[in-house]
Protein backbone atom coordinates (compact mmCIF):
# COMPACT_ATOMS: atom_id res chain seq x y z
CA UNK A 1 0.00 0.00 0.00
CA UNK A 2 1.40 3.38 -1.01
CA UNK A 3 2.31 5.98 1.94
CA UNK A 4 0.73 9.83 0.91
CA UNK A 5 3.80 11.11 2.68
CA UNK A 6 6.35 9.74 0.02
CA UNK A 7 7.35 12.51 -2.20
CA UNK A 8 7.28 12.91 -6.21
CA UNK A 9 9.92 15.20 -7.74
CA UNK A 10 9.18 16.85 -11.22
CA UNK A 11 12.26 18.22 -13.23
CA UNK A 12 13.60 20.30 -16.38
CA UNK A 13 15.59 18.93 -18.64
CA UNK A 14 15.57 20.53 -22.40
CA UNK A 15 17.51 18.03 -24.15
CA UNK A 16 18.97 14.21 -23.67
CA UNK A 17 22.20 15.31 -23.32
CA UNK A 18 23.89 13.86 -20.41
CA UNK A 19 24.56 16.91 -18.73
CA UNK A 20 20.48 18.36 -18.73
CA UNK A 21 19.66 14.45 -17.44
CA UNK A 22 22.05 14.60 -14.45
CA UNK A 23 21.33 18.45 -13.56
CA UNK A 24 18.03 17.25 -13.45
CA UNK A 25 18.32 13.78 -12.08
CA UNK A 26 20.41 15.85 -8.92
CA UNK A 27 17.48 17.77 -8.41
CA UNK A 28 15.31 15.30 -8.23
CA UNK A 29 17.32 13.79 -6.01
CA UNK A 30 17.86 16.65 -3.52
CA UNK A 31 13.67 17.43 -3.56
CA UNK A 32 13.61 13.57 -2.08
CA UNK A 33 15.87 14.34 0.38
CA UNK A 34 18.30 11.98 -0.75
CA UNK A 35 22.06 12.68 -1.04
CA UNK A 36 22.68 13.96 -4.74
CA UNK A 37 26.04 12.54 -4.80
CA UNK A 38 25.14 8.56 -3.84
CA UNK A 39 21.00 8.89 -4.17
CA UNK A 40 20.82 5.19 -4.00
CA UNK A 41 23.10 4.26 -1.05
CA UNK A 42 20.34 4.28 1.78
CA UNK A 43 18.25 1.35 0.07
CA UNK A 44 21.04 -0.73 -2.63
CA UNK A 45 23.24 -2.48 -0.88
CA UNK A 46 26.76 -4.13 -2.29
CA UNK A 47 26.13 -7.62 -3.21
CA UNK A 48 22.20 -7.17 -3.96
CA UNK A 49 20.21 -7.62 -7.49
CA UNK A 50 18.74 -4.57 -9.03
CA UNK A 51 16.26 -4.67 -11.75
CA UNK A 52 16.17 -1.15 -14.23
CA UNK A 53 12.82 -1.63 -16.71
CA UNK A 54 12.79 0.59 -19.63
CA UNK A 55 9.84 1.14 -21.96
CA UNK A 56 10.96 -0.63 -25.07
CA UNK A 57 7.82 -2.01 -26.37
CA UNK A 58 8.36 -1.23 -29.96
CA UNK A 59 11.97 -1.43 -32.35
CA UNK A 60 10.14 1.34 -35.18
CA UNK A 61 6.99 2.30 -36.25
CA UNK A 62 4.53 0.25 -36.96
CA UNK A 63 2.55 0.53 -40.53
CA UNK A 64 -0.65 1.01 -39.46
CA UNK A 65 0.20 4.51 -37.67
CA UNK A 66 -1.14 7.39 -39.83
CA UNK A 67 2.44 9.36 -39.47
CA UNK A 68 5.86 8.20 -38.22
CA UNK A 69 7.88 10.34 -35.58
CA UNK A 70 11.07 9.97 -33.32
CA UNK A 71 11.06 6.82 -32.01
CA UNK A 72 12.19 8.06 -28.49
CA UNK A 73 8.16 9.67 -27.98
CA UNK A 74 7.70 5.46 -27.80
CA UNK A 75 10.66 3.84 -26.14
CA UNK A 76 12.30 5.07 -23.06
CA UNK A 77 15.82 7.30 -24.36
CA UNK A 78 19.27 5.12 -23.62
CA UNK A 79 20.75 8.28 -22.02
CA UNK A 80 18.86 8.45 -19.08
CA UNK A 81 18.80 4.33 -18.79
CA UNK A 82 22.49 5.39 -18.35
CA UNK A 83 21.88 7.82 -16.20
CA UNK A 84 20.30 5.78 -13.87
CA UNK A 85 22.43 2.52 -14.13
CA UNK A 86 25.56 4.54 -13.01
CA UNK A 87 24.01 5.46 -10.19
CA UNK A 88 22.95 2.15 -9.76
CA UNK A 89 26.50 0.60 -10.18
CA UNK A 90 28.08 3.42 -7.67
CA UNK A 91 25.56 1.84 -5.10
CA UNK A 92 27.00 -1.42 -5.29
CA UNK A 93 30.30 -0.79 -4.54
CA UNK A 94 31.83 -3.63 -7.33
CA UNK A 95 29.26 -6.53 -5.94
CA UNK A 96 26.37 -7.37 -6.93
CA UNK A 97 24.30 -7.35 -10.61
CA UNK A 98 22.52 -4.96 -12.66
CA UNK A 99 19.67 -6.17 -15.10
CA UNK A 100 18.14 -4.05 -17.35
CA UNK A 101 15.28 -5.88 -19.49
CA UNK A 102 11.92 -5.40 -21.08
CA UNK A 103 9.35 -7.83 -22.54
CA UNK A 104 8.25 -5.93 -25.42
CA UNK A 105 5.37 -6.11 -28.11
CA UNK A 106 5.67 -9.42 -29.33
CA UNK A 107 6.14 -8.24 -32.26
CA UNK A 108 9.43 -5.99 -31.34
CA UNK A 109 12.76 -6.89 -33.31
CA UNK A 110 14.91 -6.87 -30.12
CA UNK A 111 18.09 -6.98 -31.93
CA UNK A 112 16.82 -3.79 -34.29
CA UNK A 113 16.13 -1.97 -30.77
CA UNK A 114 19.63 -2.68 -29.06
CA UNK A 115 21.00 -1.13 -32.38
CA UNK A 116 19.07 1.87 -32.71
CA UNK A 117 19.87 2.32 -28.94
CA UNK A 118 23.54 1.55 -28.76
CA UNK A 119 22.47 0.44 -25.11
CA UNK A 120 24.61 -3.05 -25.24
CA UNK A 121 27.48 -0.79 -24.22
CA UNK A 122 26.50 -0.80 -20.54
CA UNK A 123 27.31 -4.58 -20.48
CA UNK A 124 30.84 -3.72 -20.29
CA UNK A 125 30.86 -0.28 -18.41
CA UNK A 126 30.45 -1.27 -14.60
CA UNK A 127 32.67 -2.81 -12.39
CA UNK A 128 29.60 -5.33 -11.65
CA UNK A 129 27.63 -7.66 -14.28
CA UNK A 130 25.33 -6.11 -15.98
CA UNK A 131 22.88 -8.14 -18.31
CA UNK A 132 20.74 -6.84 -20.87
CA UNK A 133 17.41 -9.21 -21.74
CA UNK A 134 14.93 -9.91 -23.94
CA UNK A 135 11.99 -11.53 -21.53
CA UNK A 136 9.83 -12.93 -24.15
CA UNK A 137 9.51 -16.49 -24.44
CA UNK A 138 7.21 -15.92 -27.64
CA UNK A 139 8.20 -13.18 -30.58
CA UNK A 140 6.22 -12.22 -33.70
CA UNK A 141 8.25 -12.29 -36.84
CA UNK A 142 5.60 -11.36 -38.78
CA UNK A 143 2.93 -8.92 -37.99
CA UNK A 144 0.13 -9.96 -40.51
CA UNK A 145 0.91 -13.51 -38.03
CA UNK A 146 0.21 -11.42 -34.74
CA UNK A 147 -2.74 -13.23 -32.61
CA UNK A 148 -1.93 -16.51 -33.83
CA UNK A 149 -0.12 -18.63 -31.46
CA UNK A 150 0.55 -21.54 -33.19
CA UNK A 151 2.65 -18.51 -35.79
CA UNK A 152 5.33 -17.81 -32.96
CA UNK A 153 8.79 -18.12 -32.57
CA UNK A 154 10.52 -19.75 -29.46
CA UNK A 155 12.98 -18.11 -27.43
CA UNK A 156 14.49 -18.89 -24.09
CA UNK A 157 13.00 -16.19 -22.68
CA UNK A 158 14.20 -14.94 -19.13
CA UNK A 159 17.28 -17.07 -18.16
CA UNK A 160 16.34 -16.58 -14.50
CA UNK A 161 12.96 -18.39 -15.06
CA UNK A 162 9.48 -16.70 -13.70
CA UNK A 163 7.23 -16.63 -11.09
CA UNK A 164 3.30 -17.26 -10.54
CA UNK A 165 1.10 -15.65 -8.94
CA UNK A 166 -1.87 -15.92 -8.18
CA UNK A 167 -4.33 -13.50 -6.62
CA UNK A 168 -7.94 -15.31 -6.27
CA UNK A 169 -10.59 -13.20 -4.87
CA UNK A 170 -8.30 -10.23 -4.28
CA UNK A 171 -8.17 -10.13 -8.21
CA UNK A 172 -10.50 -7.10 -10.00
CA UNK A 173 -11.08 -9.73 -12.59
CA UNK A 174 -12.40 -12.39 -10.14
CA UNK A 175 -15.95 -11.59 -10.46
CA UNK A 176 -16.27 -10.31 -14.36
CA UNK A 177 -17.64 -13.62 -16.22
CA UNK A 178 -14.59 -14.77 -17.52
CA UNK A 179 -15.76 -16.27 -20.59
CA UNK A 180 -15.46 -13.57 -23.27
CA UNK A 181 -11.85 -12.69 -22.16
CA UNK A 182 -9.21 -11.85 -24.66
CA UNK A 183 -5.42 -11.86 -24.07
CA UNK A 184 -3.19 -11.69 -26.67
CA UNK A 185 -3.69 -14.61 -29.03
CA UNK A 186 -7.11 -15.27 -30.43
CA UNK A 187 -6.77 -18.89 -28.80
CA UNK A 188 -8.35 -17.74 -25.45
CA UNK A 189 -8.29 -20.78 -23.73
CA UNK A 190 -5.28 -20.01 -21.78
CA UNK A 191 -6.64 -16.98 -21.09
CA UNK A 192 -9.62 -18.05 -20.10
CA UNK A 193 -7.90 -20.50 -17.71
CA UNK A 194 -5.89 -18.12 -16.28
CA UNK A 195 -9.17 -15.73 -14.63
CA UNK A 196 -11.91 -17.95 -13.63
CA UNK A 197 -12.98 -18.23 -10.29
CA UNK A 198 -10.13 -18.38 -7.40
CA UNK A 199 -7.73 -18.85 -10.11
CA UNK A 200 -6.46 -15.56 -11.13
CA UNK A 201 -3.07 -16.66 -12.33
CA UNK A 202 0.12 -13.73 -13.51
CA UNK A 203 3.32 -14.93 -14.25
CA UNK A 204 6.13 -12.20 -13.53
CA UNK A 205 10.10 -12.03 -14.40
CA UNK A 206 12.32 -14.14 -12.17
CA UNK A 207 14.87 -11.21 -13.16
CA UNK A 208 12.16 -8.64 -12.00
CA UNK A 209 10.79 -10.92 -9.54
CA UNK A 210 13.99 -12.06 -7.59
CA UNK A 211 15.29 -8.47 -7.16
CA UNK A 212 15.91 -6.61 -4.23
CA UNK A 213 15.76 -3.64 -5.74
CA UNK A 214 13.32 -2.39 -8.98
CA UNK A 215 13.84 0.34 -10.63
CA UNK A 216 11.37 1.38 -13.22
CA UNK A 217 11.72 3.95 -16.27
CA UNK A 218 8.84 4.24 -18.35
CA UNK A 219 8.05 6.49 -20.58
CA UNK A 220 5.55 9.65 -20.58
CA UNK A 221 3.02 8.82 -23.25
CA UNK A 222 -0.81 8.85 -23.50
CA UNK A 223 -2.34 5.13 -23.82
CA UNK A 224 -5.73 4.52 -26.51
CA UNK A 225 -7.04 1.61 -23.71
CA UNK A 226 -5.97 2.75 -20.30
CA UNK A 227 -5.67 6.70 -21.16
CA UNK A 228 -1.71 6.89 -20.03
CA UNK A 229 0.60 4.27 -19.60
CA UNK A 230 3.48 4.57 -16.73
CA UNK A 231 4.46 2.40 -14.46
CA UNK A 232 2.00 0.58 -13.67
CA UNK A 233 0.15 0.00 -16.99
CA UNK A 234 4.12 -0.02 -17.73
CA UNK A 235 3.75 -3.73 -15.57
CA UNK A 236 2.48 -5.65 -18.70
CA UNK A 237 6.49 -5.49 -19.87
CA UNK A 238 7.63 -7.67 -16.72
CA UNK A 239 5.03 -10.43 -17.38
CA UNK A 240 6.55 -13.32 -19.19
CA UNK A 241 3.00 -15.05 -20.37
CA UNK A 242 1.16 -12.34 -22.24
CA UNK A 243 -1.93 -14.74 -22.84
CA UNK A 244 -2.86 -14.71 -18.98
CA UNK A 245 -3.08 -10.28 -19.59
CA UNK A 246 -6.79 -10.09 -20.23
CA UNK A 247 -7.48 -6.50 -22.67
CA UNK A 248 -11.01 -6.68 -23.58
CA UNK A 249 -14.16 -8.85 -23.58
CA UNK A 250 -14.86 -9.68 -26.92
CA UNK A 251 -17.67 -8.15 -29.03
CA UNK A 252 -20.01 -5.16 -28.13
CA UNK A 253 -21.84 -4.36 -25.12
CA UNK A 254 -24.89 -5.43 -26.47
CA UNK A 255 -23.33 -9.10 -26.39
CA UNK A 256 -21.31 -8.08 -23.27
CA UNK A 257 -18.50 -7.55 -24.64
CA UNK A 258 -15.93 -4.51 -24.45
CA UNK A 259 -14.24 -5.03 -27.00
CA UNK A 260 -15.98 -2.04 -28.82
CA UNK A 261 -18.23 0.79 -27.80
CA UNK A 262 -21.45 -0.36 -29.12
CA UNK A 263 -22.68 -2.24 -32.01
CA UNK A 264 -22.17 0.16 -35.13
CA UNK A 265 -18.60 -0.10 -33.92
CA UNK A 266 -18.17 -3.68 -33.95
CA UNK A 267 -20.38 -3.94 -37.45
CA UNK A 268 -17.67 -1.78 -38.91
CA UNK A 269 -14.59 -3.30 -37.58
CA UNK A 270 -15.60 -6.04 -39.42
CA UNK A 271 -14.97 -5.15 -42.78
CA UNK A 272 -11.84 -2.70 -41.58
CA UNK A 273 -7.89 -3.49 -42.05
CA UNK A 274 -6.58 -1.55 -39.34
CA UNK A 275 -9.00 -2.01 -36.32
CA UNK A 276 -8.72 -0.72 -32.24
CA UNK A 277 -10.15 -3.19 -30.36
CA UNK A 278 -10.57 -2.59 -26.55
CA UNK A 279 -9.29 1.30 -27.40
CA UNK A 280 -12.15 3.25 -25.95
CA UNK A 281 -13.26 4.49 -22.10
CA UNK A 282 -15.64 1.83 -21.95
CA UNK A 283 -13.38 -0.52 -21.94
CA UNK A 284 -14.01 -2.04 -18.50
CA UNK A 285 -11.43 -5.01 -18.30
CA UNK A 286 -7.94 -3.99 -19.26
CA UNK A 287 -7.63 -1.16 -16.17
CA UNK A 288 -8.54 -4.39 -13.76
CA UNK A 289 -6.04 -6.25 -15.46
CA UNK A 290 -3.50 -2.90 -14.45
CA UNK A 291 -4.51 -3.30 -11.26
CA UNK A 292 -3.98 -6.37 -10.58
CA UNK A 293 -0.41 -6.24 -12.03
CA UNK A 294 0.58 -3.83 -9.45
CA UNK A 295 -1.08 -5.95 -6.86
CA UNK A 296 0.94 -8.94 -8.28
CA UNK A 297 4.10 -7.45 -8.14
CA UNK A 298 3.45 -5.67 -4.24
CA UNK A 299 3.40 -9.75 -2.98
CA UNK A 300 7.09 -9.67 -2.42
CA UNK A 301 8.80 -7.07 -0.18
CA UNK A 302 11.47 -5.37 -2.49
CA UNK A 303 12.64 -1.59 -2.80
CA UNK A 304 11.28 0.53 -5.50
CA UNK A 305 12.12 3.76 -7.42
CA UNK A 306 11.22 5.20 -10.89
CA UNK A 307 12.26 7.75 -12.88
CA UNK A 308 9.76 8.88 -15.69
CA UNK A 309 11.08 9.66 -19.19
CA UNK A 310 9.19 12.87 -20.24
CA UNK A 311 11.76 15.00 -22.05
CA UNK A 312 10.54 13.67 -25.27
CA UNK A 313 7.35 12.55 -24.00
CA UNK A 314 4.38 10.85 -26.37
CA UNK A 315 0.90 12.30 -26.65
CA UNK A 316 -2.48 11.29 -28.78
CA UNK A 317 -2.37 7.76 -30.57
CA UNK A 318 0.02 6.09 -27.66
CA UNK A 319 1.56 3.11 -26.97
CA UNK A 320 2.55 2.54 -30.39
CA UNK A 321 1.23 5.75 -32.52
CA UNK A 322 1.88 8.96 -30.34
CA UNK A 323 3.14 12.59 -31.84
CA UNK A 324 6.30 13.71 -29.73
CA UNK A 325 5.60 16.27 -27.26
CA UNK A 326 8.56 18.19 -25.80
CA UNK A 327 7.74 17.86 -22.00
CA UNK A 328 11.20 18.61 -21.12
CA UNK A 329 10.74 16.85 -17.50
CA UNK A 330 12.13 13.74 -15.73
CA UNK A 331 9.69 12.99 -12.64
CA UNK A 332 10.85 10.86 -10.02
CA UNK A 333 9.82 9.12 -6.58
CA UNK A 334 10.29 5.97 -4.87
CA UNK A 335 6.36 5.17 -4.82
CA UNK A 336 5.40 4.11 -8.54
CA UNK A 337 1.50 4.66 -7.95
CA UNK A 338 1.88 8.05 -6.41
CA UNK A 339 4.56 8.81 -9.02
CA UNK A 340 1.88 7.54 -11.96
CA UNK A 341 -0.54 9.63 -10.46
CA UNK A 342 1.87 13.17 -10.51
CA UNK A 343 2.77 12.45 -14.03
CA UNK A 344 -1.01 12.06 -15.37
CA UNK A 345 -1.95 15.55 -13.57
CA UNK A 346 1.32 17.30 -14.97
CA UNK A 347 0.04 15.75 -18.23
CA UNK A 348 -3.10 17.81 -17.95
CA UNK A 349 -5.54 14.53 -16.81
CA UNK A 350 -7.20 14.07 -14.03
CA UNK A 351 -5.93 11.04 -12.31
CA UNK A 352 -9.81 10.16 -10.70
CA UNK A 353 -10.62 9.66 -14.17
CA UNK A 354 -7.89 7.10 -15.26
CA UNK A 355 -9.70 4.27 -13.97
CA UNK A 356 -6.72 1.90 -12.47
CA UNK A 357 -5.52 5.48 -10.63
CA UNK A 358 -9.38 6.12 -9.58
CA UNK A 359 -9.66 2.85 -7.67
CA UNK A 360 -6.20 2.61 -5.97
CA UNK A 361 -7.16 6.50 -4.98
CA UNK A 362 -10.09 5.77 -3.55
CA UNK A 363 -9.57 2.12 -1.52
CA UNK A 364 -6.49 3.57 -0.20
CA UNK A 365 -7.72 6.34 0.64
CA UNK A 366 -5.24 8.59 -1.08
CA UNK A 367 -5.51 12.07 0.12
CA UNK A 368 -4.04 13.82 -3.18
CA UNK A 369 -3.86 17.18 -1.10
CA UNK A 370 -1.34 15.70 1.21
CA UNK A 371 0.57 14.14 -1.58
CA UNK A 372 3.91 16.28 -1.32
CA UNK A 373 4.93 17.14 -4.98
CA UNK A 374 8.06 19.35 -5.72
CA UNK A 375 7.58 20.61 -8.98
CA UNK A 376 11.17 22.21 -10.09
CA UNK A 377 12.42 22.06 -6.64
CA UNK A 378 9.75 24.09 -5.13
CA UNK A 379 7.11 22.75 -2.55
CA UNK A 380 3.98 22.86 -4.48
CA UNK A 381 0.94 22.48 -1.95
CA UNK A 382 -1.58 23.19 -4.35
CA UNK A 383 -0.02 20.76 -7.19
CA UNK A 384 -3.51 19.10 -8.10
CA UNK A 385 -5.69 21.69 -7.48
CA UNK A 386 -4.16 24.63 -9.48
CA UNK A 387 -6.21 26.03 -12.02
CA UNK A 388 -4.01 24.97 -14.96
CA UNK A 389 -3.25 21.46 -16.98
CA UNK A 390 1.09 22.02 -17.04
CA UNK A 391 1.99 20.08 -19.50
CA UNK A 392 -1.64 19.80 -21.21
CA UNK A 393 -1.56 16.62 -23.47
CA UNK A 394 -3.13 15.39 -26.04
CA UNK A 395 -5.19 12.73 -25.64
CA UNK A 396 -7.19 9.94 -28.15
CA UNK A 397 -10.41 11.98 -29.11
CA UNK A 398 -12.56 9.09 -27.44
CA UNK A 399 -10.59 10.02 -24.15
CA UNK A 400 -11.28 13.73 -24.13
CA UNK A 401 -13.09 13.87 -20.56
CA UNK A 402 -9.96 12.53 -18.93
CA UNK A 403 -8.29 16.17 -19.45
CA UNK A 404 -8.64 18.02 -15.92
CA UNK A 405 -11.30 20.72 -15.77
CA UNK A 406 -9.71 24.14 -15.16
Amino acid sequence: MSNNNKPVAIAQADSYRPNKINRALNEIFRSLGMNPDNPFEEFIKPGQRVFIKPNWVASRWRKSCDHTDDLYCVITHPNVIEAVADRVAQALHGQGEIIIADNPSIDADFEELMEFTGIRRLESKYDVPCHIYDLRPLVCKDLKDYGKKDKMAHQPGDPNGEFEVNLGRESLLHDVDSSLFRGVFDEREETVAAHTGDTQLYTISGSLYTADTYISIPKLKTHQKVGATLNLKGQVGAMTRKNQLVHWRIGSPETGGDEYPDRESWERAQHAKVTHRGAHPGNDTIWRMVVDLYKSLLTKERNYFTIIDGIMAGEGQGPFCPTSKHANVLLGGNDLLLTDIAAVRYMGLDPLKIKYLEYFIRTWNIDLSQLPVYLFGEHREDFFSAPTRYADFEVPFAWRGIKYTV
